[in-house]
């Protein structure tokens, strides 16, 4: 009996250490669900109505800051600990405000990405206070180094302690799951993580990263479904449109109807050649998988016809399985019936690895910021959207056949200010909503405006061309706006608009409910073209009672698996992008003084000039014309298109300067 009293026997030091434990816990879980919710009374609400939620977020935070029992200087380690924890919540409240959804595990694979947009949203008051805190948090932990060390890193009560919290919490959380109040929902990151707390859903977002094979996967399971697919596809008795028109995929950046809004007038009709084809063409809402940012994430699954939902919360699959992986898409769809396939964004070429994915997705060339010229930008430095449909005319133009152009907008982009004062816009904005709402909105509608700007010029482009035509506009998401913020808001933050246009008969349908990654299938539907694997999964099984554990089933096949669905002739193949639609090519340099004219076609203000393989400074005159100082003993000349990061999107080859026609 004395020997257990002697074990279990603590000292003043070890009781402050574990009350500073338990109350640590209870400041963290109560910090951390007031960062993600907003206010005092949605955490009230918590407590009140789920107990058993805010019971397992404390227990988890026992458990992971219960590493510091484990050093010699306990209070520099717990105060780490309890940093980090409230750090990815203030990071999670940020993001709410910036993009609507919460930190997940997989942003960690987009950080560089996130920091290079960051101005757009931090500003430099916001910078200095991170620095002084950070600051002030060395110096806390410095001191606490210097304060104190323990000789015993580790007591047997510390070890009881924990086993009964991490006994406590495995049972809660299992007896929440039983109750259905603590549930993954997969469709809606945000919803998940208010509904299970922020603590667990971070660690099981990064716990949902590990790939799991499905229990019931194999070839036979595969193959009987593939199977079902095809019984189904041989009783469709559609016609296929043997001129195979131009296929158009327009990506509209956050972008909706302003009028749905209630409360708020507009001096005109920000998007009437939108609403136009709304009223002439398919049309409706889409149900998409992101909302306030993630552009990507929407963009995956039109293009591939994948549910995204499938992969882990918050991930970007251009950042993690195309960074190796081949994969089927309405490129390589359309490149096996004839098809020329081009992809056109006015951002940088390599954000977000697009200049990867779109050559594992089969895209021939793509062209990005880099490869345009004379483009304007908008009050937040986006590109503005009206230049798009001259590179979209480049991209038709460029072959003699039927195209495939998929292009991805940029000018709805977030943040939107609220200080409306500083700009002077056509469309004026008033309305009984809070002022700063009404400012966000006076901006956010000029710039959808440009947008549909653009879509009006395109449609009247595409109008007078003799090739046969369809183009598909659509919203990624929702834009970020503060209107968006409340949960109970009448207006669905997951679904986005979308319509059709052609210069040749089309059907309209009326479409009640469709995901986004269906859209591809509505596409060759109308367009009267064959369907790809996805499209024709998603067209024919979609009424099936098992529909959602077979698409489970592929979407691991296919992206994980062995790829039985996919027959032999539509896997994939290694594939190479050309980066921009015309080549850029150098003619001939003049020297006048000691300044070298570099003459040549398709220039831009990404455009390079590299002498003896050393980049220079160089002055952009015109798509035909640079200028750079003269240098003795010239070589070599190339010029190469810069992208984010200085990355080189493409490069001329190396001219020899003896053997060029330069003139003096």
């Amino acid at each position: 009996m004395k020997k257990l009293n002697a074990i279990f026997k603590v000292d003043r030091k070890t009781i402050h250490q574990i009350l500073l434990w338990l109350i640590g816990g209870l400041v963290l879980v109560f910090s951390t669900e007031l960062l993600l919710r907003g206010n005092v009374g949605d955490v009230v609400t918590l407590v009140k109505e789920k107990p058993g939620v805010v019971l397992a977020n404390y227990l988890l935070i026992l458990m992971l800051t219960s590493i510091f029992f484990l050093f010699k200087r306990k209070y520099m380690v717990y105060f780490i600990s309890f940093v980090v924890i409230l750090g990815v919540a203030i990071t999670t409240f940020f993001l709410m405000k910036v993009r609507g959804i919460p930190l997940t595990f997989s942003d960690l694979y987009s950080i560089r990405e996130g920091l290079e947009i960051a101005d757009k949203y931090i500003n430099k008051t916001m910078i200095i206070i991170g620095v002084i805190c950070l600051a002030f948090l060395i110096v806390i932990a410095v001191f606490l180094y210097k304060l104190d060390c323990d000789t015993k890193r580790f007591k047997l009560i510390n070890f009881v302690l924990i086993f009964i919290v991490s006994i406590g919490f495995f049972s809660t959380v299992k007896s929440q799951q039983a109750q259905n109040i603590m549930q993954f929902k997969r469709w809606d990151i945000p919803a998940s993580y208010k509904c299970n707390g922020l603590t667990y859903s971070t660690v099981d977002s990064c716990l949902r990263y590990i790939r799991k094979k499905p229990s019931n996967y194999s070839q036979s399971n595969i193959e009987e479904i593939k199977q079902k697919v095809d019984e189904a596809a041989s009783k469709d008795d559609r016609v296929l449109n043997k001129k195979k028109p131009n296929v158009l995929f327009v990506q509209l950046e956050a972008f909706m109807d302003p009028t749905e809004v209630k409360g708020i007038q507009y001096s005109e009709d920000p998007i009437p050649n939108f609403r136009k084809l709304t009223q002439t063409y398919t049309s409706g809402m889409a149900s998409v998988p992101t909302t306030g940012g993630g552009t990507v994430r929407t963009e995956f699954e039109v293009m591939t016809g994948h549910n995204i939902d499938y992969l882990t919360p918050g991930e970007i699959p251009y950042n993690t399985i195309l960074k190796s992986k081949y994969y089927n898409s309405v490129a390589t769809t359309l490149s096996s019936q004839g098809y020329k396939t081009h992809a056109v964004h006015n951002f940088q070429g390599n954000f977000y690895g697009r200049n990867n994915a779109y050559a594992k997705l089969g895209f021939g060339d793509f062209t990005s910021k880099e490869y345009m010229s004379n483009y304007e930008l908008n009050e937040r430095d986006w590109v503005k959207d009206v230049i798009l449909t001259k590179y979209i005319e480049k991209a038709l133009d460029s072959s003699e056949g039927s195209d495939l152009v998929y292009t991805v907008s940029v000018q709805g982009h977030s943040s939107y200010p609220t200080d409306a004062e500083n700009y002077d816009f056509p469309i004026k904005v008033s309305g009984t909503l809070d002022q700063k709402v009404l400012n966000q909105m006076y901006y956010y509608v000029n710039q959808i405006k440009g947008t549909d700007d653009f879509v009006g010029e395109l449609v009247d482009m595409v109008s007078k061309r003799d090739e046969d035509t369809i183009i598909l506009f659509y919203s990624d998401h929702m834009p970020k706006l503060k209107i968006f913020e409340d949960d109970n808001f009448y207006l669905d933050k997951y679904k986005a608009p979308f319509a059709f246009y052609a210069n040749f008969d089309i059907e309209k349908y009326d479409i009640d409910e469709i995901e986004s990654y269906e859209l591809s299938s509505l596409m060759f539907k109308e367009a009267g073209l064959e369907y790809g694997p996805m499209e024709k999964f998603n067209t024919y099984m979609k009424d099936d009672a098992n529909f959602s554990k077979m698409q489970d089933l592929i979407e691991y096949d296919v992206l994980f698996g062995k790829s039985y669905y996919i027959d032999k002739d539509e896997k994939p193949k290694k594939n190479t992008l050309k980066m921009g639609v015309e080549d850029i090519i150098v003619n001939r340099i003049e020297t006048k003084g000691n300044k070298m004219i570099i003459h040549g076609e398709n220039f831009t203000t990404n455009s390079r000039v590299y002498l003896n393989d050393k980049a220079v400074d160089k002055k952009f005159i015109d798509e035909n014309t640079l200028e750079v100082d003269k240098v003795d003993n010239l070589d070599t000349i190339s010029i190469k298109q810069i992208g984010r990061n200085s990355v080189v999107l493409s490069s001329t080859e190396d001219f020899k300067y003896s053997e060029m026609n330069a003139s003096k």
